[in-house]
């Protein structure tokens, strides 16, 4: 599939086939990260495998057509060889550097999530080897293959006002006030709905029903309940009143039935409440009628914190698990877009370009959001697992600058011809190697929602989705819109 589309791209099997024995070797050199990860830290998270086919092969092709589409025009620009090498290795070349760096340095802040190390150590070493070979391996290829890599039609000459990107930028230039304000009009919503999807801890919902565990949990959640999922208090007897205790636990909203001093089923009663001691300490083992992720029994155990219970159980943990990401997730969310701004700023000297990148990744992850939640919850009545927004920020924000790097380096070579004739030429010697390195990563990404379990089926569409967006709108209206309105800003 990736071959066929490079193929179409570049007008040449040659090249696919290229693509496709380079993408190969890259993938397979590039997981000797989970070998050299495995000697740094030990054990490695089997999950990382699906992802990291799937980075690899994206960015690898998405490398290779750059580079090979540079390379194509340079030659038709009657340039020898060797010329032509050399000076799309320059540009090219500079490029993928650029945007391998960032895509690095993007996905190592994988690391900071609590149990997710493994992913940004095998990512970032990964994607260091594949532009290792991108900028050593790769020229010498081309230098070998020359014109033959290449058919007649795909050396002819370039029209530039004839291209459907020239003409799409152009239109954003002369409407550019109007073409941002719709844009962030549609964003708005999006932004405060990503701030506030409403996710589950629950990564066993969505998992194919005919699997024996699932038929097993299913069977007894069906017939026992609430007993599954025990909710576990701890008292001081000390300062506390027991009979007066367990009349306040049988009040908790969803209350089905408990054990402990006094409490037998759900009444209070005289028992020996010895049993449940320990030291100072007695506890209580009392159940719930509602899923130990629902919010109603997270509101319940939360109730039974703020009077000064020690709880513990699946729903306590998952309490826990949100405080922590609460603070993680978006100090990872602002360590990656200020690494990001960072290089593209020393990159290309400019505050305008990080702007405009970050603000449109972001635009296309909100309104990703917003329709994958329409998908899943809405339309198939499946919760959004936790992980989703945050792998999809991380992910797309390192990734999706791919793309920012290769248009911004066209952008400059050209910027001085002005806005309404430089700007689109870039955008039409870009456009459709962009466009199609666009649908390459999302369909390398997209994949992932034909396994069927709920995690990365979610994670797979939302991959598909976002890039889509960042493709055809982003990077076709926005940007050019927003250069237009930040032409003054350097």
């Amino acid at each position: 599939m990736l071959a066929i589309a490079v193929g179409l791209t570049l007008y040449t099997y040659k090249a696919s086939l290229l693509s496709l024995v380079f993408a190969s070797f890259s993938t397979l050199i590039g997981y000797t990260s989970i070998f050299l990860s495995g000697l740094l830290i030990g054990r490695i998270d089997y999950v990382v495998n699906y992802t990291l086919t799937a980075v690899l092969l994206g960015i690898t092709t998405d490398y290779l057509v750059f580079i090979l589409g540079r390379f194509r025009e340079e030659l038709r620009e009657g340039k020898d060889v060797r010329r032509a090498v050399i000076d799309a290795s320059r540009r090219a070349g500079k490029a993928v550097l650029v945007s391998g760096l960032t895509v690095g340095i993007s996905l190592s802040t994988f690391s900071l999530i609590p149990g997710f190390l493994s992913w940004g150590v095998v990512l970032v070493i990964s994607i260091l080897i594949a532009v290792l070979l991108m900028v050593t391996f790769l020229p010498s290829l081309m230098a070998i293959a020359g014109n033959k890599l290449f058919s007649k039609k795909g050396l002819g000459k370039i029209v530039d006002k004839s291209s459907l990107f020239y003409k799409t930028s152009l239109f954003s230039i002369e409407r550019s006030y109007l073409v941002v304000a719709i844009i962030l009009a549609l964003a708005i919503p999006s932004i405060f709905m990503f701030f506030n999807l409403p996710t589950t801890y629950d990564f066993s919902s969505g998992l194919p029903s005919n699997l024996e565990g699932v038929k097993a949990l299913n069977f007894l959640y069906q017939h026992f309940g609430s007993n599954l999922y025990p909710v576990f208090v701890i008292v001081n007897g000390s300062g506390r009143n027991l009979e007066n205790t367990s009349e306040f636990l049988i009040s908790i909203h969803g209350f089905s039935k408990g054990f402990g001093p006094y409490l037998l089923g759900n009444e209070v009663v005289q028992n020996n409440i010895s049993r449940y001691r320990a030291g100072e300490y007695y506890y209580y083992i009392i159940y719930l009628n509602y899923s130990p992720y629902s919010r109603e029994a997270l509101n319940a155990v939360q109730q039974l914190r703020e009077k000064g219970f020690i709880v513990g159980g699946i729903t306590s943990s998952v309490i826990d698990q949100e405080n922590i990401n609460s603070f993680y997730y978006p100090l990872l969310e602002v360590l990656i877009t200020l690494t990001v701004a960072l290089i593209l700023g020393i990159s290309f000297k400019s505050i305008k370009y990080p702007l405009i990148s970050i603000s449109g990744i972001l635009i296309s992850i909100s309104w990703t959001t917003s329709i994958i939640y329409f998908i899943f919850r809405v339309l198939l009545n499946q919760e959004i697992i936790y992980l989703i927004p945050v792998i999809l920020f991380v992910i797309l924000m390192s990734l999706g600058n791919d793309y920012s790097v290769f248009i911004i380096s066209r952008v400059e070579e050209v910027i001085d011809e002005g806005l309404e004739t430089g700007v689109p030429r870039a955008f039409s010697r870009t456009g459709k190697i962009v466009t199609s390195l666009g649908i390459i990563l999302a369909l390398s990404l997209g994949v992932l929602a034909l396994i069927p379990v709920a995690f990365l089926q979610q994670l797979g569409l939302a991959f598909l989705v976002s890039l889509f967006i960042d493709t055809f709108i982003i990077r076709n209206f926005y940007f050019p819109a927003m250069i237009k309105l930040l032409r003054r800003v350097r």
